[in-house]
C-alpha cells in the first residue's frame, strides 16, 4: 500500500523576512520559482497545498491561477508575512479577512487552510485559532512539535487532531477545526523530536535520514507533512545581511532532496487528504 502524505508550499518572496520597509529594494522573483515547482510537481504527477502570502497574491493573480489550474489546493499565509507573536488579534484578523478575500476572488474556491508565518502559533498565540474559525476556515497547520528560538509546541500532538484555543496541546473532540502538525521524528529512548519536515531541515539533514523517519511515520498509519519554499529551489538568489544564514544554507542541495521526495514518497494536498477520510 502506497501511503498519502501531504505537501506543503509556502509561496512567498525569497526577501519577506527582511523589514516590510525594505521590500521595495528587493527583485521580485517569486512567479519564477513557483513555475519551477509546478513543473516538478507536474513531473512527478503530485499535488500540493500552496499556502500564498496575500501580498504575492495581490501583485501576481495570474500565478495564483496557474496554482489552481494545476489542480492544486490554495491555501493563505497571511499578508504580510508577519508573525502572529508581532500581531495583535485585531490586526491578525485584518490581515487574514483580506488575504483570504483576495484568494477567492483569484480562484472562485473557498480557502480551507492557514499557515502562519514562522509556524508561530503556539501557547501565547492560541488566540488566534478562534478567529480562524470565526473565518470559516477547516484547518491550521501552523504547529510544528519542536522547540526553536523561533517557534514551536515540543509536546504537541504529532498527528493530525481537532484544535481548540483553550488547549492547542490536545485533541478536542468538540472542534471543527483540524491541526495539520509539521513531521517531526521522536528518537526512540529520548524523547526528543526531530523536525524532518522539510524546508530547512530538508537541506540540513542527511536524505537518509529524513526518508527513514517518514517511513516510520507512514509505519504508524500516519501521513507526513511536508513543506517547502520556492525560494530553497532558486540557489542564485541575491544575498542580502537582511536575511539570517540559515536562508541561504545549503540552497544547493535542496532541489535533488526534493525530487528524490517526490520518487520515493506519494504526496497529495491537505483538502484532497481530508476528503479522503471524510468520504472514506
Amino acid at each position: 500500500m502506497t501511503h498519502e502524505n501531504i505537501l506543503q508550499i509556502d509561496v512567498e518572496e525569497w526577501f519577506q523576512d527582511a523589514e516590510i520597509s525594505r521590500w521595495d529594494a528587493f527583485q521580485s522573483r517569486v512567479v519564477d520559482q513557483v513555475d519551477r515547482v509546478l513543473e516538478i510537481l507536474r513531473d512527478r504527477r503530485q499535488t500540493a497545498t500552496f499556502f500564498v502570502l496575500g501580498h504575492v497574491a495581490s501583485r501576481f493573480p495570474k500565478l495564483v491561477s496557474k496554482i489552481t489550474e494545476d489542480g492544486h489546493e490554495v491555501g493563505t499565509h497571511g499578508y504580510t508575512h508577519t508573525p502572529l507573536t508581532r500581531l495583535a488579534p485585531q490586526d491578525f484578523e485584518e490581515e487574514l479577512t483580506r488575504s483570504i478575500k483576495i484568494v477567492e476572488d483569484i480562484t472562485g474556491q473557498s480557502v480551507w487552510g492557514f499557515r502562519a508565518p514562522q509556524f508561530t502559533l503556539s501557547e501565547e498565540t492560541a488566540w488566534a485559532v478562534d478567529i480562524l474559525k470565526n473565518h470559516g476556515l477547516r484547518y491550521d497547520s501552523s504547529i510544528f512539535p519542536v522547540k526553536t528560538r523561533l517557534y514551536g509546541v515540543p509536546d504537541a500532538p504529532r498527528n493530525p487532531y481537532r484544535i481548540s484555543a483553550s488547549n492547542i496541546k490536545r485533541d478536542d473532540p468538540t472542534s471543527n477545526l483540524m491541526e495539520f502538525p509539521l513531521s517531526v521524528y521522536r528518537v526512540p529512548g529520548i524523547g526528543t523530536n526531530v523536525p524532518v519536515a522539510g524546508g530547512f531541515y530538508l537541506r540540513l539533514l542527511p536524505y537518509s535520514f529524513i526518508a527513514r523517519a517518514l517511513r516510520k511515520i507512514n509505519a504508524a498509519g500516519l501521513p507526513a507533512v511536508c513543506y517547502l519554499h520556492p525560494w530553497e529551489l532558486d540557489p542564485d538568489q541575491p544575498r542580502s545581511a537582511d536575511l539570517r544564514w540559515y536562508h541561504y544554507y545549503r540552497l544547493r542541495s535542496a532541489e535533488v532532496k526534493f525530487r528524490r521526495l517526490l520518487r520515493d514518497f506519494r504526496f497529495i494536498s491537505t483538502q484532497e487528504w481530508m476528503e479522503r477520510r471524510q468520504h472514506g
